[in-house]
């Protein structure tokens, strides 16, 4: 039997599933990180693709052209952008810079008091500004990043329905509004399994209450440690140092070998 073959989708920058794979699983599985590394930090096999590509509006889907010349995933792991899902932006009147949660549903005509997919309004925006966050200058960019988030997150559920891995895995924080998106929204269901970063690593990560959406149950560490970094990843007990968005993002390798040890045990069970 062959190594298993793992898909590292949006794995840019640290590449932390790559680095997992390659320091606990190198015997047993091969990976491809694909994405768009900004920063131009990942390794020469990063394969570099944009994963919020609409081009199948025109013409073929150059995502899917590139994606169909690999070899088939048996486990996809995927962790997309999560700007256009953050409640860290959060501003006064419910939601933050891109969504709101609506009152009625001018679609169906009738009231739906936990619809949080209402496009927040210029007027809205303007009303509300948040100086701290410069929310009123970000309108533009605001715009492009939840576009983006969309595209990402509905880009993830079409690769996993195209190349129907046995396992399949989505990161995101677990108050991110992409959650509701996939299960309200696009009705893509699954097992929402929850951590806490620093239950893996604690000198190493802040606690960072993280979800893993997944076709199969996770059993994860759900112990909660008090941490000594702030939520983006600062220590407190030192001066504010800026991070790099790529360090803040990365997900502790014990946390990804625990995954992909439950991943591996399940298809061995079923073979």
């Amino acid at each position: 039997m062959g190594k298993l073959i793992v898909w590292g989708l949006f794995d840019s920058g640290t590449s932390c599933y790559k680095q997992a794979v390659e320091k606990y699983f190198s015997d047993v599985m091969d990976i491809y990180s694909i994405g768009i590394d900004v920063n131009g930090k990942s390794s020469d096999r990063f394969i570099n693709l944009n994963l919020a590509d609409y081009s199948d509006i025109f013409s073929e889907s150059e995502m899917f052209r590139v994606l169909d010349e690999l070899p088939k995933p048996d486990i996809i792991l995927a962790s997309p952008p999560c700007e256009s899902w953050s409640n860290a932006g959060n501003i006064t009147g419910g939601g933050n810079a891109y969504w709101c949660t609506a009152k009625i549903n001018t679609v169906l005509g009738e009231f739906d008091s936990d619809h949080k997919y209402s496009i927040q309004r210029k007027a809205h925006l303007d009303k509300h500004n948040d100086t701290t966050t410069n929310i009123k200058k970000r309108i533009d960019k605001s715009i492009k990043v939840r576009v983006n988030g969309e595209l990402c997150a509905l880009n993830s559920m079409l690769i996993i329905e195209r190349y129907l891995p046995n396992v399949w895995i989505i990161e995101n924080p677990a108050t991110s509004r992409i959650w509701n998106y996939f299960g309200d929204i696009l009705e893509f269901k699954a097992y929402k399994n929850k951590t806490y970063y620093n239950a893996y690593d604690f000198e190493g990560f802040t606690q960072k209450p993280t979800v893993f959406y997944s076709n199969i149950v996770l059993h994860l560490k759900s112990e909660i440690i008090k941490s000594k970094y702030s939520w983006d990843g600062r220590d407190k007990t030192r001066p504010m140092v800026d991070m790099d968005y790529n360090v803040r993002s990365q997900i502790p390798l014990e946390l990804i070998k625990d995954i992909l040890q439950q991943a591996q045990e399940k298809m061995e069970r079923e073979s």
